[in-house]
């Protein structure tokens, strides 16, 4: 369901990113290990290591392509449904896979002495906030969005509304969460408790969807 546009214009941003590590490497008499951005500090590190943003990006990528192939909607749903759905996936790629190709060029430019007036610590703050609030917007924008005929665990309107609703209020307070408290946890901290609140907000939308399949549409 992501727009062909926004596949390829991903996958060449996956490429101008494993470009530069590759140029950047280039560079260097070790290549075994390179200086790159790691938790807001300028650090040496094993040179497999800078390969994460273009492989997160990927990984990205084909959650979203598995996603859709196998819990996606069914080829009976309506254009004029699918279409803002559509929008909204591919929107959502091109903005991770460009903040992840911002923060690949912040560290490679950094690594050859640029930006060096640019404090680290700031720039992975601001990330958080601007990242934080993209998935906010994207939260408000849920319980507003026409419903599809799903492949996996279909729902009635009702049940289709009100699963919808609780996904938007979820996701705008983890979006919430990224952009006001993450800018203040320890800088080793924002990594694993990023990813942990991510398992379990998608944990919870898969609990909740289970349940409201459940309940019985309310008789008028």
């Amino acid at each position: 369901m992501i727009d062909r546009k926004a596949l390829w214009i991903s996958i060449l941003l996956v490429f101008a990113m494993v470009a530069a590590n590759i140029w950047r490497i280039s560079l260097l008499p070790d290549w075994h290990h390179v200086p790159a951005m790691v938790m807001g500090e300028l650090r040496i590190i094993p040179v497999f290591w800078t390969f994460t943003p273009p492989l997160l990006a990927l990984f990205f990528m084909a959650l979203i392509l598995a996603l859709n192939w196998k819990f996606g909607l069914e080829r009976t749903s309506p254009e004029e449904a699918v279409r803002p759905w559509r929008r909204r996936q591919s929107l959502a790629l091109l903005f991770t896979v460009g903040m992840l190709a911002l923060a690949e060029a912040f560290s490679t430019a950094r690594s050859l002495g640029s930006l060096q007036s640019v404090d680290g610590l700031t720039f992975s703050h601001v990330m958080s906030v601007v990242a934080g609030i993209f998935v906010m917007t994207f939260g408000n924008m849920l319980p507003k969005m026409p419903r599809l005929t799903e492949r996996f665990c279909p729902l009635d309107p009702w049940q289709w509304n009100q699963h919808l609703r609780f996904q938007g209020r979820l996701v705008f307070v983890f979006g919430l969460v990224m952009a006001v408290g993450m800018p203040f946890l320890p800088i080793k901290m924002a990594g694993p408790v990023g990813l942990g609140l991510s398992l379990a907000a998608v944990a919870t939308i898969f609990w909740h969807r289970a349940k409201v399949k459940r309940e019985s549409s309310p008789q008028p």
